[in-house]
C-alpha cells in the first residue's frame, strides 16, 4: 500500500501567511528540532530570494477533522511558528498567535528553517531574535567579545543608509541592489534592550532606531506595502506618507522616494510571483486497503526516515513531544517535562554515561510500558493514538519523584561497579535499571511496618542481589547478542517478562520478597544464559589487531578470583613510559610467526613436490599454515593487562618485559606467583626453547580454563572480588 500525496505550488507572500496569520495553517511538529539558524543566515535567506534562487521544496502532511480528532488528543502534538526566538537565559520564545482553527492544518515535516526564517523577516512587526550581545557580534560582526548577561531583541530592518551607499555603488541601477547589503537587525522598542551596567567602552552590536531616527523601516513593512500590478507612479504615494511616518526628513524622501518606489516593484514581484513547490502528503481517508493503524504507521515512518540536517527523526522524538504537552508540573515542583529529563540527563553524566536525550526518552517510555501498559511497548501506530500515548505524561510525572530517585540508586550501583564503559548497549541499562526500581519500589510497600532492623536486612539483601545481577546481565546480554538485529523483540520480551515480575511483586510480602527477587533475576537471566555460554565456547579471534574482542570476556574473568585480581590489577610499568589497559598476549605474535616459519622452512628442506604443494606445507600440529599463524590469537594466550609496553608486537618473551617492571626488579612481586596467580604457564612467559607441542596444550589448557570460570560467572557460582 502506498500513501498519496501530491505536488503543490503558492506563492511566498501565501506561504508566509500560511504560517504566521493569526490562524495559520502551517504548524511545526513538537517532534521536529528547535530552530537552529541565526540572523546572519536569515538575512543570506532573504537575499536568495532576492536573486531568484531556488526556495526549496517543502515537504507538508495534511491533517483534517476526519483525519484525526484533534479534540481526543489524536495525531502529533504541534506548534505555531516562533514568533521572537530567545535564546537567552529566559528562554521563553513567543510563538505566533492562534486565534482562529482553521479547518484543515499542514504540518511542515521539512522546510521548518526555511519558513521560520522568511517569517522572522516578513511576516510582521513583532517577529525577531532575542539573543545574548555577545552572540548577536559573533554572529553579525564576527566579533569576539566577553560573555556577558546583556541582551538585545531586534527585527529585520531595510537600513535607508546603506540603501543608499548600494545604489551609489551601483551607479543609481536599483535591479543590481545586493539585498543583502541593505538589511540589518535593529531594535526598534524602547525596551529592547537589557538593563544594568555596562562598562564606559562598551560597544553595542545591534543598533536602535532611538539613536538613529529616520534610519530603520522594518522590512515586512515594506513586504505589506507592496501590492498587485501597481506602476512606480503609484508606489510614490504609497511612499511619501508611508516615509513621513517613519520620520524621515523632506530631503532624505525626496532623495529616496524614486529608487524606492522602483525597489517597490521588485518586492511585488517577489511577493506575488515567487513560487514555493510542495509535496504534500494527503489527509486519511478510510479505504477497504487503508485502515487508520496502516497510515499511521506510515506517517510514524515517514518522520522517523526523514533526513533532517544528517540526521534521522526518532520514534523516541514523537514520544517526547507527547510528554511535553501533557506533563503535569504541580507533581515535579513546577519543572516542565524536558527539565525532568534534563535531571535525569546530569545524574546519568555525573556517573560518567555519555547519554542522548532519546535514550532518556526510551528509558521513561520502557518504564511506563511496563507499570502501566501491561509490558506492551508503543509501536509506531501508538505514536499517533493521543488516547493510548498521552496518559504517560500524566501518569509518569506523578511518579516522577519516586522514578528519578529510585533511578538514582541503580545508576549509582551501575557507577560503582565500574560497569559503565563495559555495558555495551543502553538497553540493557534500562532492563536493569526498570527491574531494580520495581523491585525498590515494592520493597517500600512491604517493609513500611517492619521493625528497623528487619527493614534494614531486606534492604541489603536486595541491594546485594542487585549487584551480582547486575554482573551477569550486563555481560550475559552483551554475550547473547539480544540487542542485534533481533534487539526490537527481545526488548518486548523482555517488557513481558518485567511485567510478570512486577505483578508476583505486587503479590509478595516481606517473608517471600527475597525468593521472589532471585526468581525475577533467573526469570531475565533465562533469556540469556544458552546464548552467552555459546558465544564464550566459541569467540575465536584470529587476526592479532582484534584481540580487543576479549575485552570485557577478560575484564571480568581477572576480576573472579582473589589471587587473580591482586596480581593482574598490578602496573606494570618499564621506565616513565605512559600506561595503558589492553589485551595483549603472553606469546607474541611476531615470536609465534617465527617459530612457525621455522619449522616450516625446516620441513621444506626434506619435502620433494610441486610449488603449489610446498605452499601447503605447515606444522604437524595443524591443519593449515594459515591455522597454524591464527593459533596465537587465542583467547587463552591473552590477557587484560595495565602496562607501559606491548608483547603483542615484539618477538620477546613476556618474562623478558616482567624482569624490566620495578616490582619484580625490586622483588616485591615475584615472576612465580604473578604467573600462577593469572593461570600462565612458565613456557608461555619465556617459550625459547619450548617444544611447540607443549605451547599448545598450554595455550589450550588456560583457554579452557578461562571460558569455564566465563561460564561459572554466567551460572552465578563464581562472583566478582574486586569491589566485594
Amino acid at each position: 500500500m502506498s500513501i498519496n500525496f501530491k505536488h503543490t505550488s503558492q506563492s511566498l507572500d501565501q506561504t508566509i501567511k500560511n504560517a504566521s496569520d493569526n490562524n495559520a495553517s502551517y504548524v511545526i511538529p513538537d517532534l521536529q528540532r528547535p530552530y537552529v539558524w541565526n540572523p546572519q543566515q536569515v538575512i543570506l535567506l532573504v537575499d536568495s530570494v532576492f536573486k531568484g534562487w531556488p526556495f526549496g521544496t517543502l515537504l507538508l502532511w495534511e491533517v483534517k477533522p476526519d483525519c484525526f480528532n484533534y479534540s481526543n488528543d489524536e495525531g502529533i502534538p504541534h506548534r505555531p511558528f516562533w514568533q521572537i526566538v530567545d535564546r537567552t537565559k529566559d528562554d521563553k520564545s513567543t510563538q505566533a498567535s492562534t486565534i482562529g482553527q482553521p479547518a484543515t492544518y499542514f504540518m511542515v515535516l521539512d522546510g521548518q528553517q526555511r519558513i521560520q526564517s522568511l517569517v522572522l523577516a516578513l511576516g510582521g512587526d513583532k517577529w525577531g531574535f532575542k539573543l545574548y550581545d555577545w552572540e548577536w557580534a559573533l554572529t553579525m560582526q564576527d566579533r569576539r567579545v566577553k560573555l556577558s548577561e546583556h541582551w538585545s531583541n531586534a527585527v529585520l530592518c531595510l537600513d535607508l543608509n546603506k540603501f543608499a551607499e548600494e545604489l551609489k555603488e551601483k551607479h543609481n541601477v536599483v535591479r543590481k541592489i545586493e539585498v543583502r547589503k541593505i538589511l540589518d537587525w535593529a531594535i526598534l522598542d524602547v525596551n529592547g534592550r537589557s538593563q544594568g551596567k555596562r562598562q564606559v567602552n562598551y560597544e553595542y552590536p545591534i543598533m536602535t532606531s532611538l539613536e538613529n531616527p529616520g534610519r530603520f523601516i522594518r522590512l515586512s513593512r515594506f513586504w505589506d506595502l507592496a501590492q498587485t500590478s501597481l506602476s512606480e507612479n503609484e508606489y510614490r504615494g504609497l511612499l511619501k506618507p508611508f516615509l513621513e511616518e517613519h520620520s524621515l526628513s523632506e530631503q532624505l524622501i525626496n532623495d529616496l522616494i524614486f529608487p524606492l518606489s522602483e525597489f517597490m516593484q521588485i518586492i511585488e514581484k517577489i511577493k506575488n510571483y515567487s513560487k514555493v513547490d510542495s509535496l504534500q502528503i494527503d489527509s486519511f481517508q478510510l479505504t477497504p486497503q487503508w485502515n487508520k493503524d496502516d497510515y499511521s504507521d506510515a506517517i510514524v515512518n515517514i518522520f522517523t526516515r526523514l533526513n533532517t540536517a544528517g540526521r534521522t527523526l526518532t520514534r523516541e522524538e514523537i514520544t517526547l513531544a507527547w510528554l511535553k504537552v501533557g506533563w503535569d508540573s504541580s507533581f515535579t515542583n513546577g519543572k516542565t517535562a524536558r527539565e525532568c529529563l534534563d535531571d535525569l540527563k546530569e545524574i546519568l553524566e555525573d556517573n560518567d554515561f555519555k547519554i542522548e536525550i532519546d535514550e532518556i526518552v526510551r528509558l521513561i517510555s520502557f518504564v511506563w510500558s511496563i507499570e502501566d501498559r501491561g509490558g506492551n511497548l508503543l509501536d509506531s501506530k501508538d505514536l499517533l493514538k493521543g488516547e493510548v500515548i498521552r496518559p504517560m505524561a500524566k501518569t509518569v510525572s506523578s511518579k516522577w519523584l519516586v522514578l528519578i530517585s529510585n533511578l538514582k540508586i541503580g545508576i549509582e550501583i551501575i557507577k560503582a561497579r565500574n560497569l559503565v564503559k563495559v555495558q555495551g548497549s543502553f538497553n540493557s541499562i534500562i532492563v536493569f535499571l526498570t527491574w531494580h526500581h520495581l523491585v525498590l519500589e515494592q520493597n517500600v510497600r512491604i517493609s513500611n511496618d517492619l521493625k528497623l532492623l528487619k527493614k534494614d536486612s531486606l534492604e541489603k539483601q536486595i541491594n546485594k542481589i542487585a549487584k551480582l545481577f547486575l554482573d551477569r546481565w550486563v555481560f550475559s546480554s552483551q554475550w547473547a547478542n539480544v540487542w542485534g538485529e533481533g534487539a526490537v523483540l527481545n526488548f518486548s520480551n523482555f517488557a513481558k517478562d518485567l511485567n510478570d515480575i512486577k505483578n508476583d511483586l505486587l503479590n509478595c510480602t516481606h517473608e517471600n520478597i527475597i525468593e521472589i527477587v532471585n526468581s525475577s533475576v533467573d526469570k531475565l537471566m533465562g533469556r540469556l544464559t544458552i546464548k552467552a555460554i555459546d558465544y564464550i565456547n566459541n569467540t575465536i579471534v584470529r587476526n592479532r589487531s582484534r584481540v580487543r574482542a576479549y575485552y570485557n570476556m577478560l575484564w571480568i574473568w581477572h576480576r573472579i578470583d582473589l589471587n587473580r585480581w591482586n596480581y593482574s590489577s598490578k602496573h606494570l610499568r618499564i621506565g616513565k613510559t605512559s600506561l595503558s589497559l589492553d589485551v595483549d598476549h603472553t606469546i607474541a605474535n611476531a615470536w609465534w610467526e617465527r617459530k612457525i616459519k621455522e619449522i616450516i622452512d625446516t620441513k621444506l628442506l626434506t619435502f620433494n613436490g610441486t610449488e603449489e604443494e610446498k605452499e601447503l606445507v605447515s606444522p604437524s600440529e595443524f591443519a593449515t599454515k594459515q591455522e597454524a599463524y591464527e593459533f596465537i590469537n587465542l583467547l587463552g594466550n591473552c590477557s587484560l593487562l595495565e602496562k607501559s609496553f606491548n608483547i603483542s608486537k615484539s618477538d620477546k618473551s613476556m618474562k623478558s618485559f616482567l624482569e624490566e617492571v620495578h616490582e619484580f626488579k625490586e622483588k616485591t612481586l615475584t615472576i612465580d606467583k604473578w604467573e600462577g596467580a593469572l593461570s600462565i604457564n612458565r613456557n608461555m612467559t619465556d617459550p625459547n626453547g619450548v617444544e611447540l607441542n607443549d605451547l599448545i596444550d598450554t595455550v589450550r589448557l588456560r583457554d579452557l580454563l578461562i571460558r569455564r570460570e566465563l561460564i561459572e560467572f554466567i551460572n552465578g557460582t563464581k562472583t566478582r572480588i574486586d569491589i566485594d
